[in-house]
């Protein structure tokens, strides 16, 4: 009978490693909990979250409530136009826009009542405001230009406002200058602008100002004019003077300096400097009449004034 014997092994022991209890970080953990607690990060954390979840619709306000808060009138015109009226001068009156702040602050206008009138669907793009008094109304409209910019216009005048408005010196327009154009000394029309007219008819300063020139050169009697506002203009060639003028007195757009000569067709000169740099006359009075008189007339049918 065969015996089998193994190979003896004893038993192993098993190793138990103590195990380190973490306390640092416990004392760690919560004192950063207590910090959170005594900062009330808890108690935002929440209330952000409930505000956020509990958020309300926000508020529009119709046009009808924006004229209240600004201290105004409303009422509903046609054409889907809304006004918003103030009486000048109330205290309670919030004017919402430049505009109508700086209509507002202009003094010795006669009037007692602002009219903003808008599209119903925004408010603070006015089309047009009316200054209105006992016995006078004047409208500012505010026009959209050829490149579809808008600007506001003086409806009277036909002007950008604020601003220079200049008149025509004479009801014709300067004749523009062409290579083949027949004038003597034409060189010189590289820095004046020539006018045309009848003989003996009214010459006039295009804005107010005060005379810093006066006397009579090779093409005639002349003035210069300072303006204002870093514009100078030298007026020449005229025939007479309407009335004697002296340096330092006051001229005014609507009072002629001179005449033409006494011919059927008569012409004379006219520098215009701003900043003093020579400006073409076109130029100087397309920029400040930026809209003509048939997109106004256009303009102010659409909105029904």
């Amino acid at each position: 009978m065969a015996v089998e014997f193994s190979e003896y092994r004893g038993k192993r022991r098993r190793s138990f490693h103590k195990r380190k209890f973490p306390l640092l970080r416990i004392l760690l953990l919560v004192a950063l909990v207590a910090a959170a607690f005594a900062l009330g990060l808890f108690r935002k954390i929440s209330d952000a979250v409930v505000m956020r979840m509990n958020k309300p619709a926000p508020v529009v306000l119709t046009w009808e409530d924006l004229c209240d808060s600004a201290g105004g009138t409303f009422a509903e015109l046609k054409k889907g136009l809304h006004e918003c009226a103030w009486t000048i001068g109330d205290t309670a009156a919030e004017y919402p826009t430049p505009m109508l702040r700086y209509i507002a602050s202009m003094r010795n206008t006669g009037a007692s009542r602002i009219r903003w009138v808008s599209d119903s669907d925004d408010f603070t793009e006015g089309l047009l405001v009316r200054l209105e008094g006992d016995s006078m109304a004047h409208n500012y409209l505010q026009v959209a230009k050829n490149d579809s910019t808008r600007s506001w216009i003086d409806e009277e005048t036909g002007c950008l406002f604020p601003g220079l408005c200049p008149r025509r010196p004479l009801g014709w327009a300067a004749v523009p200058i062409s290579v083949n154009f027949d004038f003597e000394g034409q060189d010189s029309l590289l820095t004046k602008d020539v006018f045309c007219g009848e003989g003996e008819s009214p010459v006039y300063p295009v804005l107010s100002g005060v005379v810093l020139e006066v006397g009579k050169d090779s093409f005639g009697y002349f003035v210069e004019i300072d303006h204002g506002d870093n514009v100078t203009t030298r007026t020449s060639g005229m025939g007479f003077w309407s009335t004697p003028l002296s340096v330092g007195d006051s001229v005014y757009a609507d009072v002629p300096v001179g005449r033409l000569m006494s011919q059927d067709s008569a012409s004379f000169f006219l520098t215009v400097r701003r900043n003093a740099l020579f400006v073409r006359w076109n130029d100087f009075y397309g920029y400040t009449h930026p809209v003509d008189s048939a997109s106004i007339a256009i303009f102010k049918k659409r909105i029904g004034f």
